[in-house]
């Protein structure tokens, strides 16, 4: 009985200072999105949505070099779609939750991957004047995830990242587009840790 109090006290300890060694920041940036689908013919430009995210972060290093990376960001993705006259752009807002790992290669440079779990705030297609609202609609998927991966440089507190996010699930309803749709992101982003 003993023993095991012991060992449950030993844990909590090295729990508890594992939390003392958090950092906690935040970040803000450009997004350029696009969207992975083959249902757009070719005679159409498409065109990156540059949008924003930001968000908060929280780093808890694991030992010398690895590091786990988790993050709450607000995100602007999606794509504009032009021919001729005719534009549309698909706008998507996302609640994201990336976890990931980084892996310290260099004093100041890292490189990171891991799962990203996001929810979707928004989703509209602009057409000309016309607006269609994907989620009153019930056209578009709810929740979807993605693999992020990156690579930093850190100064002191200041982060700057580069960031891939590729969607893995197909953000629309069956019975809206026979295609698939996920949505891909570029993040180019600057933080600062407390």
């Amino acid at each position: 009985m003993r023993k095991s109090i012991l060992v449950v006290l030993l844990v909590g300890l090295m729990v508890v200072g594992s939390f003392a060694q958090m950092n906690y920041g935040v970040k803000g940036g450009l997004t350029l999105g696009k969207v992975s689908t083959d249902d757009v013919p070719s005679s159409v430009d498409r065109k990156f949505r540059m949008g924003f995210a930001f968000g908060g972060m929280m780093v808890m290093p694991l030992n010398e070099n690895m590091e786990l990376q988790t993050e709450l960001m607000y995100v602007m993705k999606g794509e504009k779609f032009e021919e001729g006259s005719f534009d549309m752009e698909i706008k998507m807002d996302v609640l994201e939750v990336p976890v990931l790992l980084k892996y310290k290669f260099a004093e100041n440079m890292a490189a990171y991957g891991g799962i990203s779990l996001d929810y979707i705030v928004s989703a509209k297609v602009e057409e000309e004047g016309y607006e269609l609202d994907l989620l009153e609609e019930d056209l578009v998927k709810t929740f979807g995830m993605g693999l992020s991966f990156g690579a930093q440089y850190m100064m002191d507190k200041i982060i700057i990242d580069a960031r891939y996010d590729l969607g893995l699930t197909n953000m629309v309803e069956d019975d809206f587009m026979t295609e698939e749709a996920k949505f891909n992101t570029i993040y180019l982003t600057v933080g600062y840790l407390f």
